[in-house]
């Protein structure tokens, strides 16, 4: 009998200890379903950037969003929901929903290149380069509670040049935002006459909504309706009869940052960069539905 109850005991406790374990808080893949998007996520926001597929549509190596309503791991069904049951994940079923327009953007905290504009009448205007869609992904690491992952990018184009990107992010649990570091090389030995900026940047849609600079620190805040983008708008007013949806909030932070400002329509922090160097930055995002 002491033995049976022995057995028992042991059973319930690795039960316990299975179910405990298949609770991550973090979680990203590659999405071959979805014209090869990498996605990921943690508690507070899912991502996604655009892969190779997808090229045929003139994707942007930029960082899109989709605001989550809880900390409940949403990525797999929100691609289930739309490419299998075609629900659209444009609309708030109650978990949350992909409303953010990226388009051939940086989107939300995407890489951002700009070098200065060859305009004599204003000098001190720049020109913004943003690359495509994805060639090689890889992950480094997954754990419950952090995933990282790189993409390899073959063909960005800046100044006339094409170079290289490989952009290595970690998502951890509990963090607000993403960590990317980021390195850039030339696929010739021809030099780029044009010094760089490179940094994170935010894409301001149809209008400027309240957003902050805090220079010293390299910070970016941009604030927005979540239903800014049209189409997003009426998808929902049709399904609910509302278009309200709350606000999202989009940082990102460059240390060491020298330029913190709007750029060609982007919110960007960005400073001086070398070839071949790394450069790390910062991207995150919130919505104002989002509830423990």
């Amino acid at each position: 009998m002491k033995k049976i109850l022995f057995s028992i005991i042991v059973l319930l406790s690795l039960m316990a200890c299975q179910k405990e374990a298949v609770q991550p808080k973090v979680y990203g893949r590659y999405v071959p379903e979805r014209k090869d998007d990498f996605a990921w996520e943690n508690e507070y926001a899912a991502f996604r950037m655009y892969g190779p597929a997808l090229r045929p549509e003139n994707p942007s190596n930029g960082v899109d969003l989709w605001l989550k309503k809880s900390p409940e791991l949403v990525v797999d069904s929100f691609y289930y929901r739309e490419h299998v049951l075609g629900l659209p994940y444009h609309i708030n079923y109650g978990k949350g929903l992909d409303c953010y327009k990226v388009g051939h953007t940086c989107g939300a905290g995407g890489l951002v290149v700009l070098t200065p504009s060859n305009d004599i009448q204003q000098p001190q205007t720049y020109q913004t380069w943003i690359g495509g869609a994805y060639d090689r992904w890889e992950i480094l690491e997954q754990t419950p509670d952090k995933f990282v992952f790189r993409l390899e990018y073959d063909s960005l184009l800046v100044a006339g040049h094409i170079l290289h990107e490989s952009i290595t992010i970690t998502a951890e649990a509990g963090q607000l935002q993403n960590k990317a570091e980021v390195v850039l090389t030339a696929n010739s030995q021809e030099p780029i006459a044009n010094s760089l900026l490179v940094g994170g940047g935010i894409y301001l849609h149809d209008t400027v909504d309240y957003h902050l600079t805090i220079p010293e620190v390299g910070y970016v805040f941009y604030e927005e309706d979540a239903l800014s983008d049209k189409t997003a708008a009426r998808m929902n007013y049709d399904y609910n009869g509302s278009t309200s949806q709350g606000r999202i909030q989009l940082s990102v932070k460059t240390p060491g940052a020298t330029l913190t400002d709007i750029v060609d329509g982007n919110l960007v922090a960005v400073r001086p960069y070398e070839l071949g160097d790394t450069l790390t930055y910062y991207f995150g995002a919130t919505w104002s539905e989002w509830s423990e």
